[in-house]
């Protein structure tokens, strides 16, 4: 009698593993459908706006955004697909996966970080308090990492057939990473409002450059914002096995957005540019960025976005 009930009870376990492996999966392939689908949706775009543009600083962190996600994709799939994977090779695996999608989430709010600062005129004062905010939110964010990795128990599929590693920790301290990142998205909304309030109060917005500009700032930080809540969310309230269920979707949306936001603003300005459809200033201020030069008796230095 006894050994029926443990029978019962260790496959009313591996049931239940083999579930929540099932749907972090599906989370993985959710992202992973956003990217690819996203970059079909833009790819004419990319060519026109990117592509045949001259080197830049922001044109490389475009590429950098957009296509190390496709590298991080079949690092993750074979964490999470594999079949038959060693425990060591999970370990290695899921290790560098972790690092390449805070690496390219951090790259992504780089260039979220410097259309706010575009957006408030590119000043000197707000350039350093915005470098100090992404400074002190994305060294704090790696710390974290590094401390979460070693707590993460890996384990080898028990039935490879159906899925790939078991990665799970005791830890939720990852759950502090994603609320410093709600701090910093609250942050950078709330900056895109109040400048957009400002604005629009001066007649500076009535351009679709800068109604564009604005429309993304908002909406891209909301989708993000919400995002991180969710992450820690999950981390800190649903079962172990649920803690990296939304991690890729997190990290493809990062690429995505950041992608757009670069593409929408090289496309609007070129329309204008040839259309006459808005200020001229505002297509000076939005299609390149300046690098102020803040040595002594400095002046600056451009790259376009």
């Amino acid at each position: 009698m006894a050994t029926s009930t443990n029978a019962a009870q260790l496959a009313q376990e591996v049931a239940i593993i083999v579930d929540r492996s099932r749907q972090v999966n599906y989370g993985s392939l959710a992202g992973t459908t956003i990217l690819v689908l996203d970059w079909f949706l833009t790819l004419d775009m990319e060519v026109t706006h990117v592509w045949n543009s001259p080197w830049s600083v922001m044109k490389v962190l475009y590429l950098v955004s957009r296509y190390t996600p496709f590298i991080d994709i079949p690092t993750g799939n074979i964490h999470q697909f594999g079949y038959a994977v060693p425990e060591k090779t999970c370990h290695v695996m899921y290790d560098c996966t972790a690092w390449m999608f805070t690496v390219g989430m951090a790259i992504a709010d780089l260039i979220f970080t410097f259309r706010t600062w575009v957006i408030w005129g590119k000043t000197k004062p707000m350039g350093w308090a915005l470098a100090a905010l992404y400074a002190a939110i994305w060294i704090l964010a790696l710390v974290i990492l590094g401390i979460y990795l070693p707590t993460v128990i890996h384990e080898a599929s028990p039935f490879p057939e159906l899925f790939g590693c078991i990665a799970r920790s005791p830890s939720t301290l990852l759950s502090t990473s994603y609320i410093a990142f709600m701090v910093f998205e609250a942050i950078m909304l709330l900056l895109v409002v109040v400048r957009g309030i400002s604005d629009l109060r001066n007649g500076g917005s009535e351009s679709r450059l800068m109604r564009l500009v604005y429309r993304d700032g908002v909406i891209y930080y909301i989708y993000i914002f919400c995002l991180s809540t969710l992450n820690a969310i999950t981390i800190l309230k649903f079962p172990k096995d649920y803690g990296s269920i939304l991690l890729g979707l997190q990290r493809m949306v990062h690429s995505v957005l950041s992608c757009r936001v670069i593409l929408h603003i090289r496309e609007q300005a070129r329309k204008q540019e040839h259309g006459g459809l808005g200020s001229t200033t505002d297509v000076t201020q939005l299609s390149s960025i300046q690098f102020p030069d803040w040595r002594a008796g400095g002046g600056t230095q451009q790259s376009e976005p």
